[in-house]
């Protein structure tokens, strides 16, 4: 169901309240349940609003999912993302990598299940899929913000960096998964450390 009625954008504090709660009873469910199980009802029911105050500040249950997603990486990305940024400067290349794969390898361990439904989610859906690219691009940035070593070529850096972030993930995803029992995680750690350590002193 699409709200046809204009959306809200609270102002006082009581409707900004009322929002999150909406917001948060969603990601819950979502998380419970999956996405195609839950329904603007059950939204509210935990939430404890109406259905039509519901949809007076969201058009449609995939408004609530998203913005339930940006405040799940919000809260949990972002406050890592600040400590890697507020590294000591010149940042030693090591404690960077060590630093991303204690991010992702936090992030799933800690929230497998959450992560897992949310790309199900981006593989079904590429709306979702498209609102949550831009949250890589800001990880990237944020990584390629965070290195400052003198001593390290800045040439491909972007590249680089999405290389460490998307084999960090992998780490992640064994570490929360254990897709592959027959990899031993310390030594592929060790693996992605020595790879992209090289990698950053290419010039």
């Amino acid at each position: 169901m699409n709200n046809t009625l204009p959306i809200r954008k609270p102002q006082q504090k009581r409707s900004i309240e009322k929002k999150d709660k909406i917001i948060k009873a969603g990601f819950e469910l979502f998380c419970e349940k999956g996405y195609h199980k839950v329904t603007t009802i059950d939204i509210g029911d935990r939430a404890g609003v109406s259905t039509g105050t519901v949809y007076s500040y969201f058009k449609n249950k995939k408004d609530i999912y998203i913005a339930s997603f940006k405040y799940f990486l919000d809260s949990h990305l972002r406050p890592l993302l600040d400590e890697i940024e507020n590294l000591p400067k010149p940042v030693d290349t090591k404690v960077l990598i060590d630093k991303c794969i204690e991010l992702f390898i936090n992030l799933y361990v800690n929230s497998k299940q959450t992560v897992n439904e949310l790309g199900l989610m981006q593989d079904s859906d590429p709306e979702i899929l498209q609102h949550f690219a831009a949250y890589e691009d800001m990880i990237l940035s944020s990584l390629v913000k965070a290195f400052d070593n003198p001593n390290v070529t800045k040439k491909n850096l972007a590249e680089k960096m999405y290389l460490l972030y998307n084999l960090a993930e992998i780490l992640g995803q064994e570490h929360a998964f254990h897709y592959h029992r027959n990899i031993n995680l310390e030594v592929l750690r060790h693996q992605i450390t020595i790879m992209i350590t090289y990698l950053f002193a290419e010039e």
